[in-house]
């Protein structure tokens, strides 16, 4: 039997703000140097894959409920190691948690551990802000993750026939649905 997925990509975006009284310039030291460029590469490498949905977005932006949409909706939630990432505690298990982390916090392990009391699957992404490949980085440690998460599909750009396959031992007709990862 064969099924087409959608696997909906969500990467939380950090932009300078305060919020904490330590920090009263509100200059994030934990993002990306050249988001937008990085946002614009990725949603260009993910469109040649249709059963990708990649968006992003903002928290500050959202009020806590379109936050908590967000995340109930997500299937892989992308992000720089931040507060923003403890949302990992609203995926729904078997989901997914990459986590990018320049080298000085490749060693803190609070997301990791967050994600494996709920069954989410984590991956650490080592990525420099001064490399010219960061955003080939974060999109080489995101198709890993889909494929550790779908072992049976077989990830095909658009221009490939049949775009996403999957495998199943069921006896069944062949279906073209078009369907989110089982939640």
């Amino acid at each position: 039997m064969f099924h087409f997925l959608i696997v909906v990509l969500f990467f939380l975006g950090r932009r300078n703000y305060v919020a904490h009284p330590r920090n009263p310039t509100g200059k994030i030291s934990r993002q990306l140097a050249n988001e937008n460029q990085t946002l614009n590469y990725l949603k260009m490498k993910f469109s040649i894959y249709p059963h990708v949905n990649f968006t992003f977005n903002y928290f500050e932006r959202l009020s806590i409920e379109e936050q908590l949409k967000t995340i109930i909706q997500t299937d892989i939630f992308i992000g720089m190691h931040g507060a923003g990432l403890t949302h990992v505690i609203f995926l729904h298990s078997k989901r997914a948690l990459v986590e990018l982390a320049p080298s000085l916090w490749l060693s803190q392990q609070h997301f990791e551990l967050m994600a494996s009391m709920n069954n989410i699957n984590f991956r650490r992404c080592s990525i420099s802000n001064e490399s010219p490949t960061t955003a080939q980085t974060i999109f080489e440690c995101t198709r890993e993750m889909i494929a550790q998460m779908c072992p049976l599909m077989t990830v095909i750009p658009m221009n490939s026939n049949p775009i996403v396959r999957t495998i199943s031992t069921g006896v069944g007709n062949t279906s073209n649905s078009s369907n989110s990862i089982k939640r």
